[in-house]
């Protein structure tokens, strides 16, 4: 028996083993996963969420159980769904089913999702039981939209062990002198007090707009790169477009402007992949990532007088090595490709 991701020609099988069980118990159907249209497109469903996956199980050639992921409408923020969990009735009591159930779990908390949340039914209660062993705990109302409201057991479940109760590790500010005003940048000359009562007389700290980088997929499937010399480590490094949030922009227009004015690509469909700080003990700056899929050329480069930029389109997997490497050394670049590879290819899986 094997576990991988579902593919589109296990639609049919799928769907088949979704609806089984309601018909094996004559379970109510209506407002149900069973009369949902999407059951007979699952691998569409998930392939087009990036922060979702479905798992299958195969014995001999054969889709014998499933379940997954999904990031239902209406959850609240950083929920998730373990859904479409369905286990062929000759496969039963081999483990399969909790194989595949503790997959999804570990899948949720890769995915970065804080709680599980599940929907059942009576009928299911051996995998109710299950649930309850795994730490689910049931609550009284539902939660989301999935618009299966005939539903009758609900049941949540903490994903993070971990918990963080550190307001009292800020430190104070008693003075703060502006020594270096520039464009795009500033210097501070800070007296600071730690929670311990020891005060710093000089802690430096920079300031620097904010600025964007742009993981950039041409509609034939290439990432637009770049290379260029940056003189303060004094040596050409590859990078993906990047470059400064104007006065008065939001991220997203200045993403957009600079992919256009480094590259004269633009257009596509563009998705936030996260915001980091660059170096968050001696720099304040926000960088905000962004994948633009399908972008095309649509006008012409208009590079600042300091840029000398050679634009490549590369080969996703071959920026995967790059990325390996360590021929992709920018600290600010590499968390926006590394997301990138992990929720929008299937390179890493």
């Amino acid at each position: 028996m094997i576990i991988r991701r579902i593919q589109q020609e296990d639609n049919a099988r799928e769907a088949a083993l979704i609806r089984a069980p309601f018909d094996e118990l004559n379970m109510e159907k209506r407002h149900t996963v069973y009369d949902d249209p999407n059951t007979d497109r699952q691998y569409e469903v998930f392939q087009s969420c990036a922060r979702s996956v479905l798992w299958v199980a195969v014995e001999e050639g054969r889709v014998v159980g499933s379940c997954g992921v999904y990031p239902t409408e209406g959850l609240p923020e950083g929920w998730c769904e373990i859904v479409k969990f369905y286990v062929d009735r000759h496969c039963r009591g081999k483990g399969i089913g909790r194989q595949l159930f503790v997959k999804a779990l570990e899948s949720a908390r890769f995915l970065g999702y804080l709680t599980a949340y599940l929907e059942t039914f009576p009928e299911f209660a051996e995998a109710v039981g299950m649930y309850e062993k795994l730490g689910f705990k049931a609550i009284d109302h539902q939660v989301g939209q999935s618009g299966h409201t005939a539903t009758s057991i609900w049941m949540p479940k903490e994903l993070r062990s971990c918990h963080f109760t550190d307001d009292n590790m800020k430190w104070k500010v008693l003075k703060s002198d502006n020594i270096i005003h520039r464009p795009h940048l500033d210097a501070y000359s800070e007296q600071v007090e730690l929670p311990n009562g020891k005060v710093f007389d000089e802690f430096y700290h920079l300031h620097f707009d904010p600025v964007v980088c742009i993981v950039a997929e041409t509609e034939e499937g290439q990432l637009i790169m770049e290379r260029q010399y940056r003189h303060a480590v004094k040596a050409v490094l590859t990078e993906i477009p990047a470059g400064i949030v104007e006065k008065g922009e939001a991220p997203l227009e200045a993403a957009q402007r600079e992919l256009l004015e480094e590259t004269g690509f633009g257009g596509g469909q563009w998705t936030a992949l996260g915001t980091e700080y660059a170096q968050g003990g001696v720099q304040d700056n926000t960088m905000y990532s962004f994948y633009a899929k399908g972008v095309k050329p649509i006008g012409s480069r208009h590079l600042d007088a300091s840029e000398d930029i050679a634009v490549h389109l590369i080969d996703k997997a071959e920026v995967l090595g790059m990325l390996m490497n360590g021929e992709i050394c920018q600290a600010p670049i590499s968390p926006a490709l590394w997301k990138y590879f992990a929720l929008y290819t299937d390179l890493l899986r």
